[in-house]
């Protein structure tokens, strides 16, 4: 099965090759980007008997073909070989690798052996057509709607994950998305998304404007089987920054894929509200606070929920989470932020701290702890500890 699986994904990856060597020939301009790093990691938990040490070499290649004045080819491959003692020690590991909701396989494992695997996958490929006041983009592209920088309800098709600090680039859509720019300050936003069942389809339209300098979003849509309607907001109060997202569901129903259908008796109007604010004073300190509500959370044994919360679309199980950081530039290349997130009904929470330190033009050293506190059964559990060095050249 292994290799037929590689066998699949060289034929794909053969065939975007040759389609960029064609495209090529017709092309006045290419562009070639990405990086490569190194991310050495070390994990504690109480399941876990002993620390777990990894080293990951993780390299990205982004590609962009100038086909004409009106229409480029985008393409980005990611390669990450990874040794170390978590591939045998964490249960289903490797799944997390291959398992997604992309309509289209272009990814496979190298070789995935008992203490070292190679992955290889295609996460970016589409084409980007314009036209006078209309942009069209079809294919595996990343599609950021939303306002707020921690939990952005109002992202239909993939919303941040804050402790995922390793993949900036965020994970992409199989989707056909249409913008239209009616002014410099106004537009309409339609994208699809396809994937491989039903709960992976979303369809949404998008409103944007400006309206005494915030920025206004309005959106309509259906996602993972619920029809939805949002709003989010982004501006400023007292040089502060204020933003806000707002998103309503109708009640979630019962799929085979919830482990315990915890939220499918819910005959409520699901109420989704995040509300952000930053500041940065003058010495460079800046400061970060996040709040957000669920009216259906749950407000005891939350952890146990957290499965069945994902597959109806929220980003969290319970009814409220709270985010806090605290950010400051010791000099003009190394910068500490420290973060908390915090849940104040089981006062489960993760600490986040980051130092990062740029010696060389595009040299990046990152060192990132995280530590989680929590009971059995609280939102952040198992408690425990993780700890990353990563240095990263980008190009």
């Amino acid at each position: 099965m292994e290799k037929l699986s590689l066998m699949f994904f060289k034929t794909n990856l053969f065939f975007w090759i040759s389609l960029l060597i064609h495209f090529n020939l017709y092309t006045q301009e290419i562009q070639f980007g990405g990086f490569s790093k190194y991310l050495f990691s070390s994990y504690k938990f109480q399941n876990i008997s002993e620390n777990l040490t990894d080293h990951t070499i993780h390299s990205r290649v982004n590609i962009k073909l100038f086909l004409s004045e009106s229409i480029t080819f985008s393409m980005g491959v990611r390669n990450q070989v990874i040794y170390g003692e978590s591939i045998e020690k964490i249960p289903n590991y490797t799944e997390q690798f291959s398992k997604n909701n992309y309509l289209f396989k272009l990814n496979s494992f190298v070789w995935n052996k008992k203490n070292s695997i190679n992955f290889v996958e295609v996460d970016r490929a589409w084409l980007d057509l314009s036209y006078e006041k209309m942009n069209l983009s079809v294919g595996r592209q990343r599609i950021a709607w939303g306002t707020s920088w921690v939990w952005n309800i109002t992202d239909l098709f993939n919303p941040l994950s804050i402790l995922d600090f390793d993949y900036e680039e965020r994970p992409a859509s199989d989707a056909i998305r249409l913008q239209f720019f009616k002014s410099t300050t106004s537009k309409i936003d339609f994208a699809t998304k396809f994937g491989k069942s039903k709960n992976n389809f979303t369809t949404a339209v998008q409103f944007y404007f400006n309206r005494w300098e915030y920025d206004f979003y309005f959106l309509i849509g259906y996602h993972r089987t619920r029809p939805v309607i949002g709003t989010s907001w982004c501006g400023d109060i007292f040089d502060a920054g204020f933003r806000g997202e707002i998103l309503l569901s109708s009640p979630p129903e019962k799929t085979k894929l919830n482990l315990l259908n915890s939220f499918s008796n819910e005959k409520r109007t699901q109420i989704s509200v995040v509300l952000s604010f930053d500041y940065t004073f003058s010495n460079s300190l800046y400061a970060h606070s996040e709040v957000m509500f669920n009216n259906i959370g749950k407000e005891k044994n939350i952890g146990m929920y957290s499965f069945d919360a994902y597959e109806i679309g929220m980003l969290s199980a319970s009814k409220w989470s709270l985010f806090y950081q605290i950010g400051y530039n010791i000099s003009p290349l190394t910068r500490f932020d420290f973060m908390i997130l915090h849940n104040p009904i089981d006062n489960s929470f993760v600490l986040f701290p980051i130092i990062n330190h740029s010696p060389l033009e595009n040299l990046d050293i990152t060192i990132v702890s995280i530590l989680f506190k929590g009971d059995r059964f609280d939102e952040f559990n198992p408690s425990g500890k993780m700890f990353f060095l990563r240095f990263k050249y980008s190009f």
